[in-house]
């Protein structure tokens, strides 16, 4: 059954659907920028002019009172008039413009504001004096219409009053009526001769210093912004769709199972040191927190054959087998390793050795267990020390363990640490399935069992391969490891329906494996406790040899 996390949200819960798609988002937001200053530092350059039209309204030409209609809407409309294909083709001719009418008006741009006398009229062109010719040209054209405008309704006024006065019968009760269609058409013939200021342009346009556009900084700076908004929307949105753990807790909520350790992220996978199989510093602590967990659960009934597995393949298993090999040895225990992933062994370069004859060969009784096993030496912190503690009493007169070995174990410890006994694969088999689930495996497991304190055995992914259920059956306890950002909810439901149909597992728990330092900030996992990790062994003793990432 799938279960929901309870935990409350941290902040790296919302910081990590950016920080794990880094990448993606940097390079959305490198693209939209660099493109767009490519694209537009790749247009002409426009320049653009600016005049301005000052228009006044005469009212009527009769009575002298102001127009009924507002003045701003008046300027709208008569700035309306320049968008005629009969006004563009007039300009065009004045200043011999070669383009078509349509272009030429493409190129004005023709504006008022509300409660304001003022027509602003603007040009773009190619040139700074193009513009600038442009945008007077049209500013004169408007004066002229205007003008025009009001010339046309002082002669319709003139011969409008004519008409009356014509028409006005001669009587003494017309006379006052005649006198005032007189005076009236004196004011007007007056006013067609000296016609007033309707309409000036006031700061004609100059030919500009820079271009208007394009402008490829600043569109650039502008796609960033929308481009970091969007990358950042769609990194979220993939977070909510995406069905791979990212959380510790996700992981037990899902298994059903105690969370044993959780492992940091780290490129020192397999550390050496002086030749010998080594803890990266950042592994020391969350091995032994899993070593001493595995002991906890089970103190009625020690374990002394585990196999340690995952679901699918990349999950950091056999690095898990590696370490907690090394933590178990570190406090004496004798330490086998055995290579039960017979599809895709990985111990030999994990532990720094060779491969050759194995497990293969000794189920096939080709060779025998003791000469086919390898002792690889292990570097670990206080070793030397912890022999000491364990050892024996000597005897006064030789000096030496009372039983002549040099430990309690009855294995020597090398100069600077112990040693892990390793069982690789040896030849691949035909078929993986058939020889795990032999008899003989039984046996040589429990050979092994008898001889060492603890048995770790690496075995394939679950769900990829049926090789691992033999190995559940014969060994005493299992773990499995997921890794963070890898396994998804439908992966732990499936590992959980086929561990459910194999009989008398003893699952221990599970392992988180790969948690990022981001996400260790806010956990407090695996990340610095104050004390730093133990060595004693400098820095620069290292080997420098390679370091697997860890896909095992």
């Amino acid at each position: 059954m799938e279960h929901g996390s309870t935990a409350q949200p941290r902040l790296t819960d919302y910081v990590r659907p950016v920080w794990s798609r880094r990448w993606l988002v940097v390079v959305a937001v490198l693209a939209a920028t660099v493109l767009t200053y490519a694209f537009y530092a790749r247009k002409p350059d426009v320049y653009t002019s600016s005049t301005l039209v000052y228009v006044q309204d005469p009212g009527d030409p009769v009575s002298g009172v102001p127009s009924p209609q507002s003045t701003d809407r008046s300027v709208q409309n008569q700035a309306s008039l320049l968008y005629s294909r009969d006004t563009a083709a007039t300009v065009a001719k004045k200043i011999g413009y070669r383009g078509t009418s349509d272009e030429l008006l493409r190129r004005v741009t023709i504006t008022s504001k509300a409660g304001e006398d003022f027509v602003n009229v603007t040009a773009q062109a190619g040139t700074p004096r193009e513009s600038a010719v442009i945008a007077n040209a049209f500013a004169a054209q408007l004066v002229k219409l205007i003008d025009g405008s009001f010339t046309s309704r002082i002669n319709n006024a003139i011969r409008f009053s004519r008409q009356q006065l014509e028409r006005l019968p001669r009587s003494a009760a017309t006379q006052v009526a005649a006198q005032n269609l007189r005076d009236q058409l004196s004011r007007l013939e007056i006013t067609e001769r000296v016609p007033p200021t309707i309409a000036q342009q006031v700061d004609p346009a100059i030919p500009p210093s820079a271009p208007s556009a394009p402008k490829p900084l600043r569109n650039a700076f502008f796609a960033l912004v929308l481009s970091l908004v969007l990358a950042v929307a769609l990194a979220f949105a993939m977070e909510r769709f995406d069905r791979r753990l990212k959380r510790p807790e996700e992981i037990e909520d899902l298994y059903g199972v105690p969370l044993l350790a959780v492992l940091p992220h780290t490129e020192g996978l397999a550390s050496t040191t002086h030749g010998e199989a080594a803890m990266g510093a950042d592994f020391q602590e969350p091995f032994r927190v899993l070593r001493t967990n595995i002991e906890l659960a089970t103190l009625d009934s020690p374990a002394r054959t585990i196999v340690v597995s995952s679901a699918v393949p990349g999950e950091g298993k056999s690095t898990v087998v590696r370490n907690l090999a090394l933590a178990f040895r570190e406090t004496g225990k004798r330490v086998a390793v055995v290579e039960g992933d017979l599809r895709d062994p990985k111990l030999a370069m994990m532990f720094g050795t060779v491969p050759g004859p194995g497990l293969t060969e000794v189920l096939r009784h080709e060779s025998e267990l003791a000469d086919v096993t390898i002792e690889v030496g292990a570097a670990l912190p206080g070793f030397d020390e912890l022999v000491r503690i364990d050892a024996e009493p000597r005897t006064a007169a030789e000096g030496k363990p009372a039983n002549g070995s040099s430990g309690r174990n009855g294995h020597a410890a090398t100069a600077r640490g112990g040693t892990v006994t390793l069982l690789l694969r040896g030849a691949r088999p035909a078929n993986p399935p058939a020889v795990l689930a032999s008899d003989r495996l039984r046996e040589v497991l429990d050979d092994l069992r008898d001889a060492y304190d603890v048995v770790l055995i690496d075995s394939a992914p679950l769900l990829a391969v049926t090789d691992t259920v033999a190995l559940l059956r014969y060994a005493d306890a299992a773990i499995f490891v997921s890794r963070l950002g890898v396994t998804t909810r439908e992966t732990a439901k499936r590992l959980n329906e086929v561990l459910g149909r194999v009989p008398d597992v003893h699952l221990l728990g599970v392992v988180a494996n790969d948690l990022s330092r981001l996400d260790a900030a806010g956990y407090g996992y695996g990340y610095g406790y104050g004390y730093g990790p133990y060595t004693d062994t400098p820095p620069a003793a290292s080997n420098g040899a390679a370091r697997p990432k860890q896909t095992a």
